[in-house]
């Protein structure tokens, strides 16, 4: 075992000092300033180890011990050491390190183990059990205790011999004999007063014996009479308590019958008066109800109302768009057969018209040609007569033709042109005919999704309409299941009262206040909280509550935690919100007797097992609660089975036989049962919670209704923007087929136009230019003449006759085209304008309503789907009505019913209220009954006890044959007989009535004291031979001792001076007599046989009276020949190396686990330093017993043998402990030894007139004040050394 770990706080000097590096298990050195707090580390130690310096501490010395450094005052302080217990030396299982703290403040003082609390007995047990013993404190050498020991006188170390020994227990417990010793001294000398003073009683009594004689025959006959007469009297008081009894149990009987009457009363009447709350609230609801239905009823008039007008109103229109669209289709057939008859027509004009355009085309032409050749011959008369000559003329024709020729191009040109527009007006027509088809196709396309689109929107709205309906009934049942939630909770509420009326206020407020604090701790239910006691367990059989009530009490209501850590979590939040006060039952802290036994028997059985159901996480409080508990048959059989196994019996009734002889019993009304109470809250709970699941379902399923309605709406209103979208389409597309044959028609008529009208004008004028050009190319190179030939005049004549003839053929042929056209446009503008826009207008869209559009079928259809739906919702709304109507029947006749069961209710109230009344005058007269049977019983047991009492004080009785010939007497006989005797004793009035009683009392005192007598002399003598044995077992201590110190001592004192010897000296009186033999003489031996020369004759000089020791001496030597040196005669150092050596014999006679030095080589010089701390290190690191030491030094020779060192330093008055190391230790205590040296070199040149007038003071003061001049001696020499290194 060694030291671990040292934590400090506000202790002395030390502030807070974390934690540091382990200490090592052999060696370990501490270094520091003067001042630095080295000496408070090894007090810290002692304070925790309970040396006695720190054993007990007045309130004074713990407020010394506080830090008194910068900063906020210390409130307390603690030291905690940490024990390596590899070696089990602590006497505690399963523990391989041992905490041990000590806490101080100014008014506490208190010790941890293990972190837990512990008592300070505790403490000092297990630190003697571990070796550091009160008679040996020299496992802890303090700075300055080598001096003590070197200035200590033979006497002194004695002194320290005996303690080390530990004579002072054996002192103690000798005290302790002594004060038994002078107490039986005391008790003999008092009982040898009292026998002297009986002796003289006795002696006055033995005269009154002869009168007595006589007396005591009329006093035993007196007896006799009134042990008969009182006994007689006895009997007949017991026979009238006997009948009392019975008269009283039948009265019991009675009365329980009544009380149970009372209670049934009561039970009914509360019955009654929560039936009717139960049914007023009912009433109330169905009045709400009935109100919400006549709402519902006026709501669903109004619908039907409304629907029923909005059915009539689309009736109507139904037969009045089919009988339109009967209309508008024979319309239709009938504007069918006129168009085509009027496209018939149409055709035929056209074709007459063409025929006939093209006579007069044909005429027109020829009659161009002949006008052309009438110019021709008349230009050509006329150039004769123009130009002068040929050539002139045929330059001029040349010019012309040039002329012509470019106008044919132009019109050629423009011909082609003309032909390219008919080409393209033809392409176009084509084109225009695939879109117009393509179109259609489209549009028909889009009408049937618009169909599509209005059957979907009709059965999302019937869709629509039913989870309508759906979300109505759900909400409906909702609300019911909300009433009914209500109602639970009311009546939960009225168990959680009733069970916390139960409870003690406070209780009930922590109890209350738990739920929510184990809610916000987030503690789990079942593994770190379990609840109450009774929370936690179920009765087998509801006969066993009253038992189980009683045996429990009050511990029902303690709250089950599974370890001191939750419960103390739990207590600091009640006590912070001051929420009231539980008690809890940590699992971890709970110690129950596992084996305890319980009789088998048919009488008794164990009541947790028999009665009780409960989880095993929760067995070991259960065990707590019920733990040495039985459940009995009968009270008498619960009394002597209580008294014989010393355990609480409870019977059914409740009755409690308490292990300690107490008895409990009586009425116990069960309507104030705890567990009763806690069992209706449980059902009440159980029944809101299932309630609150249904609402919390129906109400989830209202929700989705609404959810679906919300949804069908949404799908009804995307459908109806889908219808609006597809008639736009479709109304958009109408209007483009409708524009594509509008341009069809116009390219058309555009074609027409330039195939008929532009193009053969345009080809006549192209082939009148060719004849032109050919005539005048002909008439180049001719003679010019100035008149024409007669041919040229008759073909000019025939062509003047020709042209009259063709232009009256063109004048009629122009009226007949003319007459032509306007038929044509007669009976065209009948069929674009009259036939054709009137089925446009019958079979177009409907465009009165501009989001939809629709055919008048389309429309006729709507109306007759939508009069349906209307009329399944007028069915619907008229089953609706009768559905309210039938549950407005229903509501009114179960208003009736609850009325007159509110009325019952009521009367039945009323009827156990005066049931109650008459209980209540039954059960006063029944108390007034057994006031009266109680006072004759309390009368005749006064009576009885009375006449008891008197037989008892009669004393000792005749015997039974003269008790015998008075029993046959009456009651009157024996007070006459009784009467006669008394006057007879009234002569012996002067005796002493008690001289005999008197005579033999004191005869049986006087034979009692000699024994107790007898019995102190024995006692004395055994306390004699105690303080004896206990003076041999001091004396073998004290010898055992000195040899074991002695024999170590030259051990060490070897290992600290190889060359050297030294041994310890026992001084006796027969040395001090042995210096004055010489002086004395033989008659002096004779006359004083306890001279000293005498005493050293008759003892054995090996095993010499301890009486006898005077003093432990000590001789030394230093080398191997030469004297020997006692102490006084010793150097400063040297006697420092002795008691070193005095010391670490002590130490190896009565080990410790460890030591702890404080400067213990401040005295010593170089070499000696050296060698002891060889020693430490070989005692260290010795394998067979390996200890701990912890040293502090100035010196470089225990910080070279050490494994850890540490530095103390001090600033702002704190000190601080840290691990170093060994280098730096070193070079700190280097440093140290340079600035003493520095020092002692200033001194030895100037020393102060302080020193020296401290020096010239003389006496102890001056012996202590060279001790330092050693130690910096040394320390220069260490210094030289390690420098030389």
């Amino acid at each position: 075992m060694h030291i671990k770990q040292i934590t400090i706080s506000n202790f002395r000097s030390f502030r807070q000092q974390p934690e540091i590096h382990p200490f090592a298990p052999t060696t370990n050195c501490v270094v520091g300033r003067n001042g630095s707090g080295k000496s408070n580390l090894f007090d810290a130690v002692q304070f925790v180890l309970l040396t006695p310096r720190f054993a007990t501490l007045r309130a004074e010395e713990r407020q010394a011990l506080l830090h008194e450094g910068s900063g906020s005052a210390a409130v307390n302080a603690f030291v905690e050491v940490v024990f390596d217990n590899s070696d089990n030396r602590f006497s505690l299982e399963n523990s391989d390190e041992v905490v041990l703290r000590r806490t101080v403040g100014s008014k506490k003082d208190e010790f941890f183990l293990q972190r837990k609390r512990a008592t300070k007995q505790e403490v000092q047990s297990l630190l003697e059990g571990a070796g550091f013993s009160k008679s040996n404190p020299y496992f802890m050498v303090q700075q300055g205790k080598i001096q003590t020991i070197c200035l200590m006188s033979d006497e002194q170390r004695l002194n320290l011999l005996q303690q080390v020994a530990g004579t002072t227990l054996y002192e103690d417990k000798k005290a302790e004999s002594l004060v038994k010793m002078q107490e039986n001294a005391q008790s003999i000398e008092k009982i040898n007063s009292i026998l002297a003073d009986i002796d003289n009683r006795l002696n006055e009594l033995h005269g009154e014996k002869e009168e007595l004689t006589i007396y005591q025959t009329c006093d035993r006959t007196r007896k006799a009479l009134e042990y008969t007469l009182y006994e007689k009297e006895h009997r007949k008081a017991c026979f009238v308590l006997d009948n009392l009894e019975h008269e009283r149990t039948e009265h019991l009987r009675q009365l329980s019958e009544w009380h149970e009457a009372a209670k049934d009363t009561h039970d009914h009447i509360q019955t009654a008066e929560a039936t009717l709350k139960v049914k007023v609230q009912a009433l109330k609801r169905n009045k709400t109800q009935l109100q919400h239905a006549e709402q519902d009823k006026t709501k669903a008039m109004t619908t039907k109302t409304q629907l029923d007008l909005l059915c009539q109103e689309l009736q109507d229109a139904c037969v009045q768009g089919q009988e339109s669209l009967q209309q508008t289709e024979q319309e239709l057939k009938t504007l069918a057969v006129e168009i085509e008859k009027a496209q018939s027509e149409l055709a035929e004009k056209d074709s007459a018209l063409n025929r006939e355009q093209a006579t007069l085309q044909k005429l027109v032409q020829d009659k161009d040609q002949a006008a052309r050749q009438s110019d021709a011959l008349y230009a050509k008369q006329g150039r004769g007569q123009k130009y002068s000559s040929k050539e002139e003329r045929d330059r001029h024709l040349r010019r012309q033709i040039q002329e012509l020729e470019a106008s044919k191009l132009e019109r050629e040109q423009f011909l082609a042109q003309q032909q390219d527009s008919l080409a393209q007006s033809r392409r176009q027509q084509t084109q225009q005919a695939t879109d117009l088809q393509q179109l259609q196709q489209d549009l028909q396309s889009k009408r049937d999704s618009l169909e599509s689109v209005q059957k979907t929107l009709d059965e999302k709205k019937r869709e629509q309409l039913e989870a309508m309906d759906a979300r109505k009934h759900a909400w409906r049942k909702a609300e019911e299941l909300e009433e009914r939630v209500k109602d639970c909770r009311q009546t939960m509420d009225r168990a959680v009262g009733d069970v916390r009326k139960s409870m003690p206020r406070a209780t009930a407020m922590g109890v209350k206040a738990l739920r929510n604090i184990v809610a916000q701790e987030r503690l789990v239910h079942g593994e770190q909280y379990f609840g109450m006691v009774m929370e936690n367990m179920n009765l087998k059989d509801p006969k066993f509550r009253t038992a189980v009530e009683v045996a429990a009490q009050n511990a029902l209501f303690h709250v089950i935690v599974d370890n001191d850590a939750t419960a103390a979590r739990l207590m600091e939040r009640l006590e912070m919100g001051r929420m009231g006060r539980v008690t809890f039952m940590p699992l971890n802290r709970l110690r129950v007797d596992h084996h305890t036994r319980y009789p088998q028997s048919n009488d008794v059985t164990p009541l947790l097992e028999t009665c009780v159901n409960y989880d095993s996480r929760v067995g070991v409080a259960m065990k707590h609660v019920f733990d040495k508990k039985l459940l009995a048959r009968t009270a008498e059989v619960a009394s002597e089975w209580s008294d014989k196994l010393r355990m609480d019996c409870i019977t059914l009734d409740g009755d409690l036989c308490s292990r300690k002889g107490a008895l409990t019993g009586g009425y116990v009304d069960s309507q104030k049962s705890r567990l009763r109470a806690y069992s209706t809250q449980r059902e009440a709970e159980q029944a809101h919670e299932e309630c609150d699941r249904e609402w919390r379902k129906a109400h989830k399923a209202a929700k989705q209704a609404e959810q679906d309605v919300t949804v069908a709406s949404d799908a009804v209103s995307n459908l109806q923007h889908r219808l609006s979208q597809f008639s736009r389409m479709v109304q958009s597309m109408e209007k483009q087929v409708a524009e594509h044959q509008k341009q069809m028609a116009s390219s058309k008529k555009n074609a027409e136009r330039i195939e008929l009208q532009v193009l053969p004008p345009l080809e006549r004028e192209i082939t009148s230019f060719t004849a032109d050009m050919s005539r005048l190319a002909e008439e180049i190179g001719t003679e010019l003449t100035m008149t024409l030939s007669d041919e040229e005049r008759a073909t000019l004549a025939q062509l003047k006759e020709t042209s009259k003839t063709l232009q009256t053929s063109i004048s009629r042929q122009s009226e007949t085209v003319q007459e032509l056209q306007i038929l044509r446009g007669r009976i065209e503008s009948r069929l674009e304008e009259n036939l054709l826009k009137r089925r446009q207008e019958l079979t177009q869209v409907d465009n009165e309503d501009p989001g939809v559009a629709m055919t008048a079928k389309m429309q006729q259809d709507q109306r007759v789907h939508e009069l349906e739906e209307r009329r399944q919702e007028l069915a619907q709304a008229i089953k609706e009505l009768e559905e309210i109507d039938a549950m407005l029947e229903q509501e009114r006749q179960a208003a009736e019913s609850i009325k007159l069961e509110v009325i019952a209710a009521k009367n039945d109230l009323e009827k156990w209220k005066s049931k109650d009344m008459h209980n209540s005058k039954l059960l006063d007269e029944a108390a007034e009954r057994s006031e009266k049977i109680m006072s004759k019983k309390s009368m005749n047991i006064q009576k009885r006890e009375n006449y008891t009492r008197k037989i008892q004080e009669l004393g000792s009785l005749p015997p039974p044959s003269e008790l015998e010939k008075y029993n046959r007497k009456s009651i009157t006989d024996l007070e006459k007989a009784l009467e006669k005797v008394n006057k007879k004793l009234k002569k012996y009035s002067h005796v002493n009535k008690k001289a005999f009683d008197q005579y033999v009392n004191f005869s049986e005192q006087r034979e009692n004291l000699l024994k107790r007598k007898e019995e102190l002399d024995r006692g004395a003598e055994k306390v004699k031979e105690l303080v004896e044995s206990l003076d041999r077992q001091k004396d073998e201590a004290i010898n055992r001792t000195f040899r074991g110190v002695s024999k170590h001592f030259a051990k060490v004192f070897k290992e600290l001076v190889p060359l050297g010897e030294g041994e310890l000296m026992m001084r006796t009186a027969l040395d001090d007599g042995a210096e004055k033999e010489a002086t004395g003489t033989d008659d002096e031996m004779e006359s004083d046989p306890d001279s000293p020369a005498k005493k050293r004759k008759t003892h054995d000089p090996e095993n010499l009276d301890v009486s006898l020791y005077r003093g432990i001496g000590i001789k030394v030597r230093f080398s191997k020949v030469g004297e020997n040196f006692i102490m006084s005669q010793l150097s400063g150092g040297q006697k420092a190396l002795v008691a070193l050596a005095l010391i670490f014999a002590i130490q190896r006679c009565d080990p410790a686990p460890f030591y702890i030095f404080d400067e213990l080589d401040q005295a010593l010089d170089s070499s000696y330093r050296q060698a002891v701390a060889n020693v430490i290190q070989r005692q260290a690191s010795n394998p067979e017993t390996p200890t701990q030491f912890i040293t502090s030094t100035f010196r470089p020779e225990l910080v070279q043998i050490s494994k850890n060192c540490y530095g103390i330093s001090h600033q702002n008055k704190v000190s601080s402990l840290h691990h170093m190391t060994k280098n730096d230790a070193l070079r700190f205590i280097a440093n140290l030894m340079s600035e003493e040296e520095a020092v002692g070199q200033v001194s030895n040149v100037k020393p102060s007139r302080k020193r020296r007038s401290s020096d010239e003071e003389g006496g102890t003061e001056a012996g202590q004040a060279t001790l330092p001049t050693a130690s910096e001696e040394g320390a220069t020499t260490a210094l030289e050394e390690s420098t030389a290194t």
